[in-house]
């Protein structure tokens, strides 16, 4: 590698000296030494335009990006948010449903006017609760569901429901179902999860909107987590029932309102139900117990996505202290459940 030189003298003193040795007259010498610095300063001052015209050509490059990236935010920031929640603006929370037949069911959940149910639905959906599950029932106007993980298996004894498969009989589910943490269960019995049972809220089960088209509602009184869309504008309150004898009778449901199709009744949701609950099975071979008609062939519930959540109540929420609690008017919100907690 060469070496690199320094020097003491300035450029001006080097060329004299090598006039001097050359033995050049005074003149030419100084006219050399003119060329020698005009050239320089030539040389310095493209250099300096060199430097201007680049960040020039730098500053005019970073304003050109950035207002390139302004314009692509102002296009896909609405987009990629509408995305991420298709129902920005809506006051109340919204639930779709995305069915195995390709169907969507949306719902309003009225969280502030049905706190009890319409809070345990959304803890439900948002854990995963409801996906890859099926309808496991259509008749007197209501389409049923609710963990049941494929349709009813309808046993010839007096057992169908321990033959049912159903997230609440399944241990390996309910060991791995981390939201309600298996230490706050008595002896670590994985199979206490879903064996709370909620109270009503105040006017839940009289809301003129309980029986009207694409209503959702709790099944309060009978179950912890099966729920019901109605189908019909005058839905019954009523479930056949298939007794131990063989004669057949009706029981009579308790339904709590949640909330209400987000199209209304003569939207796409209420035309969904209407055509799901046209392939309800016409008889049901259960031999004790609810004789379900369910919609064949089988319709699977794949995901239900929950939105507009107010974040101060959902970042940190813990479901089994909330049921333990009480309404802001004094009511318990559990029927029972402190006998299997530790």
């Amino acid at each position: 590698m060469k070496e690199k030189r320094t020097y003491s003298l300035t450029a001006k003193e080097r060329k004299a000296r090598r006039a001097k040795a050359m033995n050049l007259p005074k003149e030419e010498t100084e006219r050399n030494v003119d060329y020698a610095e005009a050239r320089v300063a030539q040389e310095n001052a493209m250099i300096a335009s060199q430097k201007r015209s680049k960040g020039t050509t730098i500053a005019i490059g970073a304003i050109v990006v950035v207002a390139i990236l302004l314009v692509l935010s102002a296009i896909l920031i609405p987009v990629i948010s509408l995305l991420i929640n298709p129902y920005r603006g809506y006051k109340n929370v919204v639930a779709r449903f995305n069915l195995s037949n390709g169907m969507k069911l949306e719902f309003v959940i009225d969280e502030e006017k049905y706190d009890i149910a319409a809070t345990n639905f959304i803890f439900l959906a948002t854990t995963g609760y409801f996906d890859n599950t099926v309808f496991f029932d259509a008749q007197n106007g209501y389409l049923r569901f609710g963990g049941y993980e494929e349709q009813p298996r309808l046993a010839t004894s007096a057992t169908d429901y321990e033959n049912t498969r159903h997230h609440a009989q399944n241990k390996e589910y309910c060991a791995a179902f981390s939201a309600l943490p298996t230490n706050r269960f008595r002896n670590g019995d994985v199979s206490y999860k879903f064996g709370y049972k909620l109270n009503s809220d105040k006017g839940g089960e009289v809301d003129s909107l309980i029986h009207q088209m694409g209503s959702l509602t709790f099944l309060y009184n009978d179950t912890s987590t099966e729920f019901q869309m109605t189908y019909d504008d005058m839905a019954v309150d009523t479930m056949d029932r298939r007794e131990s004898g063989g004669g057949t009778s009706t029981s009579t449901l308790k339904p709590t309102m949640v909330g209400y199709a987000l199209d209304g009744p003569d939207g796409a949701t209420v035309k969904n139900l209407i055509e799901i609950s046209k392939k309800a099975a016409a008889t049901s071979t259960v031999t004790y117990g609810y004789m379900w008609k369910p919609p064949t062939p089988t319709i699977y519930i794949n995901s239900v996505k929950v939105y507009n959540l107010d974040s101060s109540k959902w970042r940190d929420f813990n479901f089994i202290d909330y049921m333990m609690g009480t309404t802001p008017s004094g009511s318990r919100r559990t029927q029972y459940y402190t006998g299997l907690l530790t």
